[in-house]
């Protein structure tokens, strides 16, 4: 068996581990194949995507080094480019780097739909979202029934603010599939944008009759009712909500917050204590009725509220700036700045900043004490 021969057996073998979603095994195999024959392009770039699929930070820095190396064997390789661009976006956060991947890869095939797809993603995270838009209108020319595609071009648009083009993209998603619950859901949330709620309150059926059991929808719905004044059908929906998070620590929490909104204050706090006892998350669940007594007002039961949640987790940098909110609204600033000290040590980087501008500190921040430890 002459050397070509041989390394395309390993390569054929490489093929079927990954066809078993071997990849590790994949990997030997096209190394064997790599070092029979040092510039087989198709060994490099396979080898590069069975890394890129073990999904790893060491792993991807492998991937890319392959992909490089296909891609210097043949400049002109569309599936490596290609890959090389899925990999800076999904693994190594370099939406700027995938987007110079993906143009690379356009130059050798114009029309891949998938190209055009993932370059779209990248300029939208880049904040490029004029030409994002561009981008998915190419993507959506060349395959129509893209939906997801569309999904994204409705969810770019809403965030900039083009309510009626979002709703004509979602429009178009559920015109090719109408059993997705979320372009349901994000359509109710731009019909709501619009003030067309009746309209939203219909999209949210929809999207429920799909997925009975969502909580963001639900609750999502209670919010529209409320704006319509309807405030059984929000209580209901509400409930609704919470009983599809019973498991979820923000469940509990959010069914707190809307028995507050609704004046039933000690109901709240009770809500809270049983969550403590239910809830395998016992950290999530102190903390969550700290802060519900925080919002109340009710600051000395807050702090001992924290207290507990810091028993669970001692170095826990947003208790003790919780905390120090509580003392600083009381105006206590021995207490405060203790507290407040510990948040600092913990984390620098996010509570300098913070307490600069956090509100809670006024009656404090013309303290000495206060001015010496923000300087």
């Amino acid at each position: 068996m002459n050397q070509m021969s041989q390394a395309e057996f390993f390569f054929q073998q490489g093929l079927e581990h990954h066809q078993a979603l071997e990849y590790e095994q994949a990997i030997a195999s096209f190394d064997k194949a790599i070092e029979i024959q040092a510039d087989f392009a198709a060994a490099w770039n396979e080898r590069g995507w069975n890394l890129f699929l073990l999904n790893s930070e060491e792993t991807a820095t492998a991937a890319l080094a392959s992909f490089d190396k296909a891609i210097e064997i043949e400049p002109n390789n569309f599936l490596a480019w290609y890959r090389r661009g899925e990999l800076q976006s999904e693994r190594l956060s370099d939406p700027e780097g995938s987007l110079l991947s993906f143009n690379q890869a356009l130059e050798i095939e114009p029309e891949n739909y998938q190209a055009w797809w993932d370059k779209s993603f990248a300029l939208y995270q880049l904040g490029r979202y004029d030409e994002a838009i561009a981008s998915y209108d190419k993507t959506l020319e060349i395959n129509p029934l893209g939906y997801l595609a569309w999904h994204e071009r409705g969810n770019l648009l809403l965030a900039m603010d083009r309510y009626s083009e979002s709703l004509q993209s979602y429009d178009k998603v559920l015109e090719i599939n109408p059993d997705d619950d979320m372009s349901w859901a994000d359509r109710a949330n731009v019909l709501e944008q619009l003030e067309r709620y009746d309209e939203a309150i219909y999209s949210y059926d929809k999207a429920l009759e799909i997925k009975p059991d969502s909580g963001e929808i639900w609750s999502a719905r209670g919010k529209i009712f409320e704006k319509l004044g309807d405030l059984t059908a929000a209580f209901t929906s509400h409930e609704k909500a919470f009983q599809c998070r019973y498991e979820s620590p923000y469940g509990w929490y959010e069914w707190a917050e809307v028995l507050i909104n609704f004046g039933q204050i000690e109901a709240a706090i009770t809500i809270c204590e049983q969550a403590i006892t239910i809830l395998s998350d016992k950290f999530a669940a102190w903390q969550n009725r700290s802060i519900i007594l925080h919002e109340l007002g009710r600051y000395e039961e807050a702090i001992a509220s924290y207290q507990q949640v810091l028993k669970l987790q001692p170095e826990d940098a947003d208790t003790f700036y919780n905390i120090a909110c509580c003392y600083a609204l009381q105006s206590n600033v021995e207490q405060s700045i203790q507290n407040l000290q510990q948040a600092i040590t913990l984390n620098p980087e996010i509570y300098i900043e913070a307490v600069k501008i956090d509100p809670d500190f006024e009656n404090i921040r013309n303290s000495k004490q206060f001015q010496t430890l923000i300087m």
